[in-house]
């Protein structure tokens, strides 16, 4: 494995240096450093996982892009390994193809075999034969026992390198997230845990107002056209102030802001709160509701506020948040579109200064209509 990799990233509108036009190169001095970062990267510890980075070449460099992490199964009987194994590719070709990585970087993280080899050699070897046939070469494959400083690491290749581990705390990708202000979770289900869904999401209760919701806005819609989406684009406004005051937003407010949000004219505007494209409205404030709401909406209307929490980690990194708000949507509703499309597009390895540029002009667009 090479001993020195590079990848490309902007920083976010809350970083403070450099500049938000100026693009940031975060230098992993070889493998130590590459399994050091995945905290950072991935936004939680991971443990027992096959971590797979695609990377796409940007000028003479190349760029992290999309990112799949899987959980292993140690334990698989033998004869059920190579199927195992098969499984665990094709959800990671699933994940990554769509992107069209130039190249692959692989981390496996757990404990060694019993013969104190790397473990998962042939699974590592199956995902090199998978990405071949569309053209995508592993440039670097490493296992390390965990994430943590001093744990002994060792490439899969024929050059025997090992090591160990630096200080995950020290990265320069570190540095850089403390600075966006990311968090980085101790571990994938304390992630998951942020947005948990509050026991009176899914009960009889909350999912009767909701619906009782609906049936008064479809009759305001039809009464009142455009007039309707306006006074429901005033209610998230309203919300948004309230939460940032510490106010508890009632059951009532709550199912008639998961309505709100239905309305994709409404919603679309709401994407810009993210970028600070409305005077009235507080970012940070915006991330709180969509937080409290992606908690407290039963599926399937929590994939909207699931996938505008999704938008508005972008401006601060994205990494675990955004992942974890993007399955929450998509698990709520298969079919929501707005979620797949910013999935794909984070998958692709687009920036995310241009994502935010892009989804802030449909925002734009779709606040002039309200207005018209």
């Amino acid at each position: 494995m090479s001993s020195r990799k590079r990848t490309r990233r902007r920083p976010s509108r809350a970083s403070s240096s450099p500049s938000s036009g100026e693009e940031v190169v975060v230098r992993l001095a070889g493998p130590q450093d590459l399994v050091a970062s995945l905290p950072s990267m991935l936004g939680f510890v991971p443990e027992d996982s096959f971590v797979v980075v695609a990377m796409h070449r940007h000028g003479g460099r190349s760029r992290v892009g999309g990112m799949a992490r899987v959980d292993l199964v140690p334990r698989a009987e033998p004869h059920e390994r190579a199927e195992v194994d098969r499984v665990l590719v094709a959800a990671v070709r699933q994940r990554l193809e769509p992107a069209a990585p130039d190249s692959l970087v692989v981390v496996v993280v757990a404990d060694t075999d019993p013969d104190g080899e790397p473990p998962h050699r042939a699974l590592v070897a199956a995902l090199r034969e998978s990405f071949d046939e569309i053209g995508v070469p592993v440039t670097g494959a490493v296992w390390a026992a965990r994430v943590a400083e001093g744990a002994p690491w060792a490439c899969y290749d024929d050059c025997g390198c090992t090591g160990t581990v630096s200080d995950p705390t020290g990265t320069l990708a570190a540095a850089e997230t403390a600075a966006a202000g990311r968090v980085t979770y101790g571990s994938r289900s304390e992630a998951e845990a942020v947005l948990a869904p509050d026991p009176a999401a899914n009960s009889p209760r909350r999912r009767e107002l909701v619906d009782d919701a609906h049936e008064a806005a479809l009759t305001d819609r039809e009464l009142s056209g455009v007039t309707a989406a306006r006074r429901d684009l005033e209610a998230v406004r309203h919300a948004v102030a309230e939460v940032g005051r510490g106010v508890v937003l009632a059951e009532e407010e709550i199912a008639r802001l998961a309505v709100a949000l239905c309305d994709p004219r409404v919603r679309d505007v709401c994407l810009g709160f993210a970028a600070g494209h409305d005077d009235a409205v507080d970012p940070a404030h915006a991330e709180q509701l969509w937080t409290l709401l992606a908690r407290a909406v039963p599926a399937p209307e929590v994939a909207e506020p699931a996938t505008l929490l999704a938008f508005a980690t972008l401006d601060h990194g994205g990494g675990a948040a955004l992942t974890t708000a993007l399955v929450r949507a998509m698990d709520a509703d298969p079919g929501h579109q707005l979620s797949r499309l910013l999935g794909s597009i984070v998958a692709a390895g687009i920036d995310p200064a241009t994502v935010r540029e892009m989804i802030a002009g449909a925002a734009a667009e779709s606040a002039a209509r309200l207005v018209a």
